[in-house]
């Protein structure tokens, strides 16, 4: 499938129509116990703290799409969103940038009906490239899950490279044919400034300390993002 290109009118429709974000959904992880199970709390100590909600957002939308993946692909097993779908068969591809490059992603089988992928994005020097390796190892109606940063602290270098604004990593997937289901976000300046000045990344007490005991989510602040998208059927 060739690349696809955008009009000006193809930005605008795709930022009011997915990306940009009502004020109850910035508003809605403010109380986290509302929210939280057994299950996610374990990563209130020694986590960043940005992963809360993208697996919060993540939990939603399996259940609002009925993911229940048979053949599921992932290159992390101890990615947390796992505990949130249940799936038949996982192919690990230990990503490691030589073997399993996801530049030069080849695998036998290519009806994978679920990727899950996070915090690999800003490690890919051509993530273009990437992107289009796995729309072609997905099976039709297949989805793919992924989080990025937008803006972060050098890590893993050499092979740290950039970061991406939800605008950027919609038109990402969708150049190269997929359909944008969901994308959500989350960032404050207090986490931004945290990062920066100790380097390392804070968890929610922490960032509760530095808020007043509030952990807001601001718009215009971003930090992390992410999205849920599908090969077209």
């Amino acid at each position: 499938m060739p690349i696809r290109t955008f009009t000006a009118t193809d930005i605008s429709n795709i930022y009011d129509t997915k990306v940009c974000k009502s004020d109850a959904y910035f508003k809605k992880y403010e109380i986290l116990g509302r929210y939280l199970d057994g299950k996610i709390e374990s990563l209130f100590v020694d986590r960043d703290y940005p992963r809360i909600p993208c697996i919060l957002d993540f939990k939603e939308w399996v259940k609002k799409y009925n993911i229940k993946p048979k053949k599921l692909l992932v290159t992390c097993t101890n990615d947390f969103e796992l505990n949130y779908i249940t799936y038949e068969d996982l192919t690990y591809i230990p990503y490691d940038g030589d073997s399993y490059d996801l530049h030069t992603l080849n695998l036998e089988h290519k009806d994978f009906d679920f990727m899950l992928f996070s915090q690999t994005l800003e490690h890919l020097y051509n993530p273009l490239l990437a992107v289009k390796n796995i729309f072609e190892h997905m099976a039709p109606g297949g989805y793919v899950f992924t989080s990025v940063p937008t803006i972060n602290i050098p890590h893993m270098t050499p092979a740290h490279f950039s970061g991406i604004y939800p605008m950027g990593l919609a038109t990402l997937f969708m150049s190269v044919g997929f359909n944008l289901l969901e994308i959500g976000q989350w960032g404050n300046h207090n986490y931004l400034k945290f990062i920066f000045k100790n380097h390392t990344w804070p968890d929610h007490n922490q960032l509760k300390e530095v808020g007043n005991g509030i952990i807001v989510n601001e718009d215009r602040n971003i930090a992390q993002c992410w999205c849920l998208v599908q090969k077209p059927e």
